[in-house]
């Protein structure tokens, strides 16, 4: 599972990607400490597709 963390600075938004909550969590953190702000961490779900056989 991804863990993708939103952060904005005033001029700019990123969008950084973490393989777990822990590590997202921790880089959250260190955003919040540098200045940014509205830091949001959200899961993504990966689906996976069926093969399809021709």
């Amino acid at each position: 599972m991804t863990y993708s963390i939103f952060a904005r600075d005033g001029t700019s938004r990123i969008v950084l990607k973490r393989e777990t909550r822990e590590a997202a969590e921790k880089k959250a953190r260190e955003l919040t400490d540098l200045g940014w702000f509205e830091v949001q961490i959200e899961k993504e779900v990966q689906i996976e597709e069926p093969d399809q056989e021709k």
